[in-house]
């Protein structure tokens, strides 16, 4: 059922030519970060998953908004199954966002843009970091599409959020108690910033410390998920 489902979630996404403006934009960008060579590991991998991110968001919210709300009657009543309806939507924004994401790791990989070659293991975690940036994107995508918001436009406070999880708060206001803790609550996308930095040292390590902020980013997606399908099950009760 599921598959299916993704399977008529991409078509039908693809039929709106909605993903043009996007794909567009990100070949522009992306040949632009790679003007000049070589270029440190940290500052192509950090800025290509904070560009998943932003992506992620973007192409979430015109993915989610493609399917009028006829076709999504008739679907939801073809699938009896609201929780596999929107687990299906999150998961073909994941497909959708893995080619982006396959492009920014391997590329100059491949075509040795970097001042040194990457040890399997260091690919392996920035993988699983793109992966993450792509899920926290497309997790706060969906939060700020559920019905629970009374505006009809959520796109400018979502992207103050975007923002506000992109700049480094807690750095530049470490001396603020409070905007170090408030920080907390966001996705903690600054922790693998900082990590992936160690790339361009070559002492870069998948430790304790990285595995619970994996574990955090999981966590955090799956709760703004949650949130999102227990609303829109409510609301259509």
């Amino acid at each position: 059922m599921i598959k299916s489902l993704i399977w008529y979630n991409l078509s039908y996404y693809a039929k709106t030519l909605k993903f043009i403006a996007p794909c567009l934009v990100f070949i522009v960008w992306h040949l632009s970060i790679h003007s000049q060579i070589p270029i440190p590991i940290w500052n192509q991998y950090h800025l290509a998953a904070l560009t998943i991110f932003v992506f992620s968001n973007w192409i979430g919210t015109s993915f989610i908004n493609s399917e009028d709300r006829t076709h999504q009657y008739i679907t939801r009543l073809h699938t009896k199954n609201e929780t596999v309806y929107h687990v299906s939507k999150i998961v073909s924004i994941l497909l959708l966002m893995m080619p982006f994401y396959a492009v920014m790791i391997f590329h100059p990989i491949i075509f040795g843009f970097f001042v040194r070659s990457l040890l399997f293991t260091e690919i392996i975690a920035v993988v699983i970091i793109h992966f993450l940036f792509s899920l926290m994107g497309a997790s706060m995508c969906v939060f700020f599409n559920a019905d629970f918001h009374n505006q009809k436009n959520m796109l400018p406070l979502q992207v103050l959020v975007m923002l506000l999880v992109i700049v480094p708060f807690a750095t530049i206001f470490e001396d603020n108690m409070f905007i170090r803790y408030a920080v907390n609550l966001l996705p903690p996308l600054n922790f693998f910033g900082e990590r992936l930095h160690a790339l361009d040292s070559g002492i870069f390590v998948i430790d304790g410390n990285f595995g619970v902020f994996v574990l955090w980013s999981l966590g955090y997606s799956v709760a703004l998920i949650t949130i999102y399908i227990l609303t829109i099950k409510k609301n259509k009760q």
